[in-house]
């Protein structure tokens, strides 16, 4: 197989990057994707670093020696903070995380400089996107703000409703006071929320999704070492693996079918983190 009709890889602590995938189907249709989502350890925010980079690592090495993928995203903002930064120099193919792009994004577009983020604990406290806005802008004015119960809402399926807009109102009070005009969504389980969350912010905030800022990312890239799917190749063709089946909810397999586009929106359970887990028996 040519290395360009290889698949991408990506990996996140749950369901939550499919929004990345998502932002990836629209920019590159005819890209092949291989998803794992880790729901065995969901989720990653509380816990400690160097165990959510543990997992990346491990992951990552599942899907280029077992998947034969030619790229990785690391859809996941907490796992990104934790690793990317050590992957990228332990794999040799080309690695991309969520948050340098986006905070460039919100740079490029706060006209008052305002900029607030939200995200995991991990990913707040990792202050990954704070430092990475203030290389670019050394006196933005920085909020974030950890919104862990949004993950726990988004798994269960729950998009919107009163419970979702009770709980993002108690979250994002501060940041309307602080009237910050730009606000990262730093978990990929939060543009599931958008509409509750722009509705709440009011029109005068810009919403800013590092899954698409991801996506133009890894598009760029790729062209530019010749890593592009030829368009000739076979049509797309998307797998969906996750570490333990049983903690996705049907709920989220009906709205986040309608959410990504699919027919139809299948898991298959490949615990790679067993000590039974047979390697060959999934080449």
């Amino acid at each position: 197989m040519e290395d360009s009709n290889r698949a991408i890889g990506l990996l996140d602590s749950g369901v939550g990057g499919l929004t990345v995938a998502r932002e990836i189907f629209k920019l590159l249709p005819e890209e092949d994707i291989i998803y794992y989502g880790d729901t065995l350890h969901l989720p990653y925010g509380p816990k400690d670093l160097n165990l959510v980079r543990e997992y990346v690592e491990k992951i990552i090495n599942y899907l280029i020696t077992e998947k034969n993928v030619k790229a990785v995203v690391i859809a996941c903002n907490t796992a990104t903070s934790a690793a990317l930064d050590y992957v990228q120099n332990k794999f040799d193919i080309p690695i991309f995380g969520m948050i340098k792009s986006a905070a460039a994004k919100a740079v490029k577009i706060s006209s008052s400089q305002k900029i607030a983020v939200i995200g995991t604990e991990g990913t707040v406290n990792s202050r990954a996107y704070q430092e990475a806005i203030l290389k670019l802008n050394s006196e933005a004015g920085l909020f974030a703000e950890a919104c862990p119960e949004f993950v726990d809402l988004v798994e269960e399926g729950k998009f919107d409703g009163p419970e979702v807009k009770k709980t993002a109102k108690k979250y994002l009070q501060p940041l309307k006071e602080a009237e910050v005009d730009s606000l990262i969504l730093g978990c990929t389980h939060f543009p599931y929320l958008s509409p509750v969350l722009a509705e709440i912010m009011g029109a005068e905030v810009t919403l800013i999704n590092p899954a698409h800022e991801m996506a133009v990312e890894v598009k760029e890239t790729l062209n530019k070492i010749g890593l592009l799917k030829n368009k000739a190749a076979a049509e797309a063709e998307h797998k969906f693996i996750v570490s333990d089946q049983s903690r996705i909810s049907r709920r989220f397999l009906e709205h986040g079918r309608r959410f990504l586009g699919l027919e139809v929106l299948e898991f298959k359970e490949e615990n790679i983190f067993s000590q039974e887990f047979n390697w060959e028996e999934i080449i």
